[in-house]
């Protein structure tokens, strides 16, 4: 890898760049990911970078066509802050991207930030409730920031389907639910639903809290592979009902998800009726992306827990954002929750919360 970036910084600078050390940030065996610190400091990059290598593991998420993915989205964010800089590139393979900052020590070594400063994530595992609000804000202002001044002329390099074409998962959705004999959908809004999405701009794709760094009181995201053009509501969504994909869910006080909302709406720059719309349609989107998990959930015999409590508060969570944009899918979403809490004892106990507001 070291060698590589020399070549690959030397040809950018036109300098003879040296790395004098290496410091790992990723598992090798995942995603190589080292901070490497250079001889001197250089204009435009400065004395260390993060080299991102090609993943030895290469599965249906960690593809090279997402590494390239990741590379264009990069690009595409060139100069507007919100990102790393990317600084030079192996198509498919190593990304050199700018350093956002040291670590931070906050939370343990598993959810610190792997490329820089500290990641909301850090935060929420740690003990300060009001850093991780600040945090969670900070990172509303930034989706917002993305979905307002970032060009939509974005191509991606691979597409992600349950992204890019979510509502194909539909009849998957409508069969588990009638094979374990759960409510029913009954004239959703589903062309409606369709329609809306077609409504696309740029999109980070996996907006969670490890990835949205925190440097110097700004906000910015990293690991960009799952970005597309697609409806802005499929990131937004991911604040309000909090992080549907994310592998640590957990449920946030409703004041600072209120406050959240807030900022995002104030960065976005919206009138009531396109923003309620903007959150309905991607929060009902992921409803039914989580639904296609159902058969998994309902026999799942591990972390029946988290599974069944994170359905049951998304569908609760889009049946109140998506009511009045789309009420018989928002009465369907609560019509099924209510038959999850009466049938699974797991769905009836209070979802977990995350670390810093326990207490609270």
């Amino acid at each position: 890898m070291e060698r590589t970036v020399e070549r690959l910084l030397r040809e950018l600078t036109g300098q003879d760049v040296r790395v004098v050390a290496r410091s790992d940030l990723g598992s090798s065996a995942d995603a190589p990911v080292a901070r490497l610190t250079l001889d001197r400091s250089y204009d435009g990059i400065g004395r260390t970078v993060i080299a991102k290598g090609r993943r030895l593991v290469d599965d249906a998420w960690a593809s090279a066509g997402r590494r390239d993915n990741e590379q264009r989205a990069l690009e595409h964010l060139r100069d507007t802050g919100l990102a790393p800089r990317l600084l030079a590139r192996v198509p498919g393979g190593l990304t050199v991207m700018t350093d956002l900052g040291a670590p931070t020590e906050v939370g343990p070594p598993t959810v610190r930030s792997g490329v820089g400063a500290v990641t909301v994530q850090g935060l929420l595992f740690g003990e300060d409730a009001e850093a991780a609000t600040r945090g969670l804000v900070a990172m509303a202002e930034l989706a917002g920031r993305l979905h307002r001044t970032v060009s939509p002329d974005f191509t991606a390099a691979q597409e992600i389907p349950f992204l890019d074409h979510p509502l194909e998962l539909w009849p998957e959705v409508t069969q588990a639910v009638g094979e374990l004999n759960f409510p029913t959908p009954r004239d959703v809004e589903l062309d409606e639903l369709s329609a809306a999405l077609e409504e696309t701009t740029f999109t980070h794709g996996d907006f969670t809290p490890n990835n949205v760094v925190l440097s110097d009181g700004r906000a910015r995201m990293i690991d960009l592979e799952a970005a597309g053009r697609r409806h802005p509501g499929l990131d937004a969504a991911c604040l309000r009902l909090p992080f549907p994909q994310y592998g640590h869910w957990a449920v946030l006080p409703p004041s600072v998800v209120k406050a959240m909302d807030r900022a995002y709406r104030r960065e976005l720059d919206a009138d009531d009726a396109t923003y309620e719309r903007l959150m309905a349609t991607g929060c009902a989107t992921w409803a039914v992306v989580r639904l296609a998990r159902l058969r998994m959930i309902a026999s799942a015999e591990q972390d029946l827990v988290r599974r069944r409590t994170q359905l049951v508060q998304t569908l609760e969570s889009a049946a109140g954002a998506s009511g009045v944009v789309y009420p018989a899918f928002g009465a369907w979403f609560a019509e099924l929750a209510g038959a999850m809490r009466l049938r699974w004892e797991e769905a009836r106990l209070p979802p977990r919360t995350f670390r810093c507001f326990s207490n609270q």
